[in-house]
């Protein structure tokens, strides 16, 4: 069992509209994201594995929502969902965008799906690599009848004047500042405007890039750390392997909503069969040192 296991901390697929569970309370009880499917080196995923992790997102967005989350993160990086690699799929990350505000919309709220502006000025002007292209094609997707055209899924930027009145939510796709552009600020005054209304970030890195012209330099460092610090997670899951390398898998860490963090171990039986198991469980995120121990069963 899970509590055989805990440990304390040191501090108590085509872009078409896919058929997305109901997300009343009896299909959310019945999924179980604790199981991590096998295999994950292996790219392209198998549609399922994409929708086992769509589903895990899914679920614990929804759940933190109900329970009146306000400043939420979303941190998913299975291979495809990872900018470092060389199998990263744009197509992947606008799929579970897809499935998740099609959730929230079929609770009845109202969401604004969100991609960040170019930012910059001049020659210096642009959009992160893992964004480019990616407001144009979430525009053309097939969406489920009725959510576009309702009203009940609008599309955005980032900022103050993105925020209207009848909106309910807003999820944001990979916020990210740049060298020589903040978009913190832009964040902050949309933030503002949206008063109690859930921002989930999905993905962020909004980790200072100090540049010239006093961009994101040591004033105002502070105030930023604490405004980030605001979103907390409600969901994160992450392969485990010997940095620099991607290769071998060693394990896996995961956080849904009201859950603790778990470190999982990759046990691979054959050629043909692994799995995961639980072997440490946190009430915050576990540090690098803590995460070895668990894996070297210390």
């Amino acid at each position: 069992t899970m509590a055989a296991v805990r440990r304390t901390s040191r501090a108590p697929w085509i872009l078409r509209a896919s058929s997305t569970p109901s997300p009343g309370p009896s299909s959310r009880s019945g999924f179980d994201g604790s199981t991590i499917p096998p295999f994950l080196n292996t790219t392209p995923h198998p549609r399922h594995v994409r929708q086992h992790f769509y589903a895990d997102v899914r679920h614990a967005t929804l759940k933190a929502i109900e329970d009146g989350a306000r400043r939420a993160v979303v941190r998913s990086v299975f291979p495809e969902m990872n900018t470092e690699t060389d199998v990263y799929r744009v197509g992947t990350l606008l799929e579970m965008a897809r499935d998740l505000t099609t959730a929230v919309a079929q609770d009845g709220k109202r969401v604004k799906l969100c991609v960040q502006q170019s930012l910059g000025k001049g020659v210096f002007q642009g959009l992160p690599l893992s964004l480019s292209g990616v407001r144009k094609i979430m525009e053309k997707m097939e969406w489920e009848e009725g959510l576009v055209e309702d009203g009940f899924v609008r599309f955005g930027s980032v900022g103050e004047d993105q925020v209207e009145d009848d909106d309910d939510v807003f999820v944001i796709l990979c916020p990210q500042n740049m060298q020589g552009a903040a978009l913190l600020p832009l964040l902050q005054a949309m933030d503002e405007k949206a008063g109690e209304r859930p921002i989930v970030l999905i993905n962020p890195d909004l980790t200072d890039i100090p540049s010239s012209g006093n961009v994101m330099q040591v004033r105002g460092r502070q105030e930023r750390m604490e405004f980030v610090a605001n979103f907390k997670d409600i969901y994160h899951f992450r392969l485990l392997y010997k940095k620099p390398f991607l290769y071998p898998i060693y394990g896996a860490l995961r956080m849904t909503y009201g859950e603790p963090w778990t470190v999982y171990k990759r046990v691979q039986k054959s050629r043909k069969e692994e799995d995961y198991f639980p072997v440490g469980s946190f009430d915050k995120e576990p540090s690098t040192s803590e995460i070895t121990s668990c894996i070297l069963g210390r």
